[in-house]
């Protein structure tokens, strides 16, 4: 077992390795805490969405649908489908990791698709380096939310910070240095082509849900017959 001192240090070696995507994570909090305040949502409601639901995605979803005038019920339905990549990100967690109750908390509460990406760059999967990661994206996009509800009456239409872009290219930049060989180049080929397909008929938690499963069964298949033909 580490000591606390050797699990403080992973902790702030992952706050430090996701920084740079804070370059995505600001720009982002800020576009929903301008959507945000012209849906009518105040500064503090703004900033307790970001507090409590830590999702890009699924927060710029339910302004979008408040502004609609939307249920209660449908607010809660499309942020549970926009966030359905987590189920997956979280089993495979549960494979690599033992934790405790508490631990299960903390890391579900922080879990993001580019915090768990930075965390594999670092090394092994380790609890502190991955609480350290949702952390630091937890400070930034919190951050740009502050910004973007605190100015958002003069700042231009979301639609100007190219907010459709910056959640893809972020993490883009997390997905490229982990394909290192050819059954993850297979897999993410394949992963983002059924993404792309299914998007254009299911909602966007859907697709990710189901090109993440048909990924995981071509890295299984590619990764058998490496291993069978080597």
């Amino acid at each position: 077992m580490k000591s606390r001192s050797e699990a403080r240090a992973d902790f702030w070696r992952g706050y430090l390795a996701l920084l740079p995507l804070w370059s995505g994570a600001i720009p982002a909090g800020v576009a929903y805490g301008v959507a945000a305040r012209s849906a009518g949502l105040g500064v503090v409601e703004t900033q307790v969405m970001s507090l409590v639901v830590f999702s890009a995605a699924g927060q710029i979803g339910a302004v979008s649908l408040i502004a609609g005038g939307a249920s209660p019920l449908l607010l809660i339905g499309t942020v549970m489908a926009l966030n359905a990549q987590l189920v997956l990100l979280g089993l495979a967690i549960g494979r690599q990791l033992q934790l405790s109750w508490m631990e299960r908390l903390a890391t579900a509460w922080l879990l993001t698709d580019g915090a768990y990406g930075v965390s594999l760059g670092v090394g092994p999967l380790r609890l502190a380096v991955l609480l350290g990661t949702g952390a630091s994206m937890y400070t930034g996009w919190n951050l740009g939310t502050a910004l973007g509800a605190g100015i958002g009456a003069v700042l231009p239409s979301p639609g100007a910070f190219g907010i459709d872009l910056v959640a893809p290219l972020s993490f883009l930049a997390v997905l490229v240095p982990l394909v290192r060989s050819r059954p993850a180049l297979l897999v993410a080929v394949v992963a983002g082509a059924m993404a792309l397909l299914l998007a254009r008929v299911a909602p966007g938690g859907v697709a990710v849900l189901g090109a993440g499963l048909v990924g995981c069964a071509v890295g299984a298949w590619a990764t058998r017959e490496k291993i069978c033909s080597g």
